[in-house]
């Protein structure tokens, strides 16, 4: 995936990866056109695989709590490489860890998922989503 971000810092900007990011939408709506799923749906579920990829790059487990964690840290470029492998290599891209996680979901679940990310901080999120058995994120 080539170069990874400093994992004890997220992010610095989003403007960072701006162009990358607009990129990555650009080829999930062409991905979500070609395989009748809503570009939305195909980001997340790239964003998803970054994330355990990067992840097991780092040697950290997959724990809801680190999951949340590394969300932050993911950086634009690898989630348009993966929209890139997926586009061109459709059936590596499947073979990927958590990869079509997020198409199976229903639409009902979507739209409650959808309506959730307006109503609630990033915080509230980590915590509705990705809390542990007792509770902290």
């Amino acid at each position: 995936m080539g170069k990874r971000r400093k994992t004890g810092k997220p992010q610095p900007s989003i403007f960072s990866g701006f162009s990358e990011y607009h990129e990555a939408k650009r080829l999930a709506s062409e991905i979500g056109k070609r395989d009748n799923l809503h570009e939305d749906v195909i980001f997340s579920d790239a964003m998803h695989v970054a994330v355990t990829l990067a992840l097991e790059d780092e040697g950290i487990s997959y724990t809801m709590p680190n999951v949340a964690w590394m969300f932050r840290r993911v950086l634009p470029r690898e989630v348009r490489d993966i929209l890139l492998l997926r586009r061109h290599y459709p059936d590596d891209y499947r073979s990927l860890p958590m990869a079509g996680a997020t198409e199976s979901l229903s639409s009902s679940e979507m739209d409650a998922a959808a309506e959730l990310a307006k109503k609630l901080a990033p915080e509230q999120l980590d915590a509705f989503f990705f809390c542990d058995r007792t509770g902290t994120a």
